[in-house]
């Protein structure tokens, strides 16, 4: 059942007595055996006892007070959560889910994937039903969601993305050198006029890359110039490739810079489209650096420019964190930063 937002903070937050299987038993007029085969998900009880136990102890705060209940059991099940979009999108999160299912395997470790719809999210029945050790959340997630989820105490690490309201683990990219990267490139080739290309409000990670372009910008000694940016309602043109939609924005421009600085590999290829919808050429015209790396780098034309994530390598480290988080449930949050490498193509051409 869904809760508003404050009354699922409340749960995060507030302090319970400490709550043993006994009180729960009692609680139900059940025997504290049976409350075990329960919460341990072993036969000798039903299905609908199962589900009375479990739901009973979380209302208890049972798993509060017993962080480490699942991760210490039998569940070797991890829960994976990402937007369906996000998943659709290209294969860079393909790629992180390798790097989370081998290294999940070779720990012993299931992964249950759910896709989530963006304004719609139910609470995955594996988690409702106490049936993972921990959760993965990869790509954006509402905080709103985000709370539903923390609020059962379960282990959880987010994967390329961070939130500024919870306290948890993250494994991100280092977006700002990145950015700042692919900017100062331009800059050494010759451009002066750069804009960037991407909704900046998107995503943490887009944010942080519009941060590292405006920074390598200014370290440059060179204006940000909004009328070469766009900036804003553009992802929903990227994400349903509507490149014709693209090029009329692009059309209201008042000038054209002679570079663009990109949020993703998925938005600088909808720029190539768009761009050759209205007869400009890349690099000859206009030159482009993305960021990610994905497949589809090296088969546009011509092969795109970009910041190199090393996608497995990042799901690899979440599993790794999650896998600590479950023995050390008391120790601080942190967010583990990528590195990232420069890849230089053909899509920049040198003004020099």
């Amino acid at each position: 059942m869904r809760k508003r937002l404050s009354e699922v903070l409340s749960l995060t937050t507030t302090r319970r007595k400490r709550v043993t299987m006994k009180d729960i038993a009692e609680k139900l007029n059940l025997s504290i055996n049976a409350v075990s085969l329960a919460l341990n998900d072993k036969v000798g009880v039903s299905e609908e006892t199962r589900k009375l136990v479990i739901k009973t102890a979380e209302e208890m705060g049972y798993f509060e007070e017993n962080p480490s209940f699942l991760s210490k059991s039998h569940l070797k099940n991890i829960c994976l959560i990402i937007e369906e979009r996000n998943f659709k999108d290209t294969n860079f999160y393909t790629k992180v889910i390798w790097g989370i299912e081998n290294e999940a395997k070779a720990n012993g470790y299931d992964v249950l994937v759910n896709f989530m719809k963006k304004d719609l999210f139910e609470i995955p029945s594996c988690i409702e039903n106490r049936k993972v050790s921990g959760i993965l959340v990869v790509g954006t997630i509402k905080d709103e969601f985000l709370a539903e989820i923390l609020s059962y105490n379960i282990p959880t690490v987010l994967v390329d993305h961070a939130s500024f309201m919870f306290s948890t683990d993250a494994v991100l990219t280092q977006n700002i050198p990145g950015s700042y990267r692919g900017t100062k490139y331009l800059i050494e080739k010759g451009h002066k006029k750069i804009g960037f290309f991407g909704e900046k409000d998107f995503s943490l990670s887009f944010r942080e890359r519009w941060l590292g372009f405006k920074e390598a910008m200014r370290d440059a000694g060179l204006p940000v110039n909004e009328d070469y940016c766009v900036t804003e309602d553009v992802e929903r043109h990227v994400l349903s490739k509507n490149y014709e939609e693209v090029a009329n924005r692009l059309k209201k421009l008042k000038e054209f810079p002679t570079a663009w600085v990109c949020s993703n590999d998925s938005n600088a290829i909808t720029l190539y489209n768009a761009l050759n919808i209205m007869g400009i050429k890349v690099p000859k015209d206009v030159s482009i650096v993305g960021f990610d790396d994905i497949d589809m780098c090296n088969i546009v034309t011509p092969p795109l420019t970009t910041i190199h994530i090393n996608k497995e390598l990042m799901g690899i480290k979440a599993v790794k964190r999650l896998l600590w988080r479950m023995d050390n449930p008391k120790e601080f949050h942190d967010h583990i930063r990528m590195e990232v490498g420069f890849v230089e193509r053909q899509s920049v051409r040198e003004l020099l």
